[in-house]
């Protein structure tokens, strides 16, 4: 063992690491105790009740499981003949988490650390199979980690009993309340005995996450190392450095395109783009994805599979940007992460602590950029009043090459944006679609686009969609005028005679027996 190992050892059993442990930690590459380690593990180890507000990416993982790991090896279950007598009783802590990706994460973790003992561990989690994740479970593990809906789901079935846990754990707290998971979080700790150990971790205190903490957790110690008053970027006690922020000021229209631009101009890889909701979240991928950027998508809507396999893609370089909802913001710890984009303000402002802690989690430098249009000036208020950001608005780079030419919207000759039906913005001498003078537009629109038309042929330019023509949204919304203009058409034709005119519009009668198709009765000879 060289020096550095004796150091690492030393640490980490002064903290009250049992050696078995410690031999686990070293070969997981855990060098040093991280600084939320070093204040949570000596009250955690003894047993207490522990609060922990960190920031993600400071080692909050084995903060907990540590502590939960050297209770399983001290305190084993009743065995015979090498195995345990019941599953049930061997069953005797339990990790929530809020998201499917943080759970299997936190599961392979522990798994590293009991490599090498007897403990056991498994993940289960909602939108997967339910019998395979049954049969883990009733096959006896020491740890079980899970969202909540599954859990109550497992517990409801009766495959799975919390009458022997002596250790429960509520990993990203905030988050469980951000997405309703806290009732049922609730709910399942119901179950488990009241003498069990309750470790709280959590990036940011909420009053509503305040009041679980009174009311679950027993003579707590409280570990703040980011502080509702002292809330950082980072999440860290320290600023980070390495963490180059902007902020960019632009029209909702025109994100899509500078989100491209700064992926293909700026070469970047390594990019996490978070989107507001799922639809826009689509939006970006596709247009990413027309500019032959790897791209892979993350959100509710996308099964377990998806999501894992989007991840994996992401981490092996096979794709360089994975545009996401705030579902993979929290705890996932992503090393090939180098840049996010905040393409939408988050709507709570803890959720821009998460969503930046993602860049440069593997270590490095990094960036995060944030667009902010007019409509998001409030919610920005309210990040930077909370979060402590202070960022001076920065000019946007160059992504007028990325800007759409349907839907209204097009770069001019010199580069501003033209607006059509979707905007009062236009550009040098108010033009209406395609540059068509309005007095046109309002007398004949046929003429003015074929105005329109000829006078980009007269400048050699080439042929592009006219964004107020005969589009495909247009064409299904006047579709049923269309039918009824035809329908009539018919009608008049029938009373004035015209047979024809009605001709395939209605159905064609059964051909009756002697009778050839489309001509009349065959006579008999």
């Amino acid at each position: 063992m060289g020096k550095n190992d004796g150091q690492v050892g030393d640490g980490f059993t002064a903290l009250g690491v049992p050696p078995q442990l410690v031999a686990s930690l070293a070969r997981m590459g855990a060098t040093v105790p991280t600084p939320v380690q070093q204040a949570a593990l000596p009250a955690a180890m003894t047993g207490r009740d522990t609060a922990v507000v960190a920031a993600t990416g400071t080692g909050k993982t084995l903060a907990y499981l540590l502590p939960v790991a050297k209770r399983l090896l001290d305190e084993p279950p009743a065995r015979q003949k090498g195995r345990p007598v019941d599953p049930r009783r061997r069953l005797r802590a339990l990790v929530l988490c809020p998201t499917r990706e943080l759970a299997q994460q936190v599961a392979r973790e522990a798994a590293l650390l009991f490599r090498g003992s007897v403990l056991r561990t498994t993940a289960v989690f909602g939108k997967s199979a339910l019998a395979p994740q049954r049969d883990a479970v009733e096959e006896g593990v020491d740890l079980l980690v899970g969202t909540p809906g599954r859990v109550r789901e497992l517990c409801e079935l009766d495959a799975v009993s919390l009458a022997f846990v002596k250790q429960c754990v509520l990993d990203e707290a905030d988050r469980m309340l951000d997405m309703g998971f806290l009732p049922q979080a609730k709910e399942i700790l119901a179950r488990a005995p009241e003498s069990r150990q309750m470790l709280l971790f959590t990036a940011t205190m909420p009053r509503p996450v305040e009041a679980v903490v009174e009311e679950m957790l027993r003579d707590a110690q409280r570990v703040d190392l980011v502080g509702r008053e002292r809330s950082k970027v980072t999440g860290t006690p320290e600023a980070r450095r390495d963490l180059g922020q902007h902020l960019v000021d632009i029209d909702d229209h025109a994100k899509t395109a500078l989100a491209v631009a700064l992926v293909k101009d700026g070469k970047r890889r390594g990019v996490m783009v978070f989107c507001r909701t799922r639809r826009r979240a689509g939006w970006v991928a596709a247009a990413l994805r027309r500019h032959e950027v790897k791209t892979v998508v993350i959100h509710g809507d996308r099964s377990q599979r998806q999501r894992q396999e989007a991840l994996d893609a992401f981490a092996a370089g096979r794709a360089d940007v994975v545009v996401a909802t705030d579902v993979a913001s929290r705890g996932l710890h992503v090393p090939a992460a180098r840049c996010v984009i905040n393409y939408d303000v988050p709507l709570l402002p803890e959720e821009y602590v998460h969503r930046v802690g993602r860049a440069g989690h593997g270590g490095g430098t990094a960036e995060a950029w944030t667009f902010r249009c007019p409509a998001d000036l409030d919610r920005w208020q309210q990040v930077a009043r909370s979060m402590r950001v202070e960022l001076v608005p920065e000019r946007a780079p160059s992504h007028a090459a990325y800007l759409r030419t349907r839907d209204g919207i097009a770069p001019d000759t010199e580069g501003t944006v033209m607006r059509g039906a979707h905007g009062a913005s236009r550009g040098p001498g108010a033009r209406g679609r395609a540059g068509v003078p309005k007095a046109q537009l309002r007398s004949k629109p046929g003429a003015a686009r074929r105005a329109g038309a000829a006078e980009r042929a007269a400048q050699g330019e080439a042929a592009a969609p006219v964004p107020g023509g005969r589009s495909l949204a247009s064409m299904i919304r006047n579709a049923p005028v269309a039918v009824k203009r035809k329908k009539n058409r018919l009608r008049r034709g029938a009373k004035a005679g015209n047979a024809a005119s009605l001709r395939g519009s209605q159905r064609r009668a059964p051909i009756a027996k002697g009778q050839r198709p489309g001509g009349g009765a065959r006579k008999k000879s």
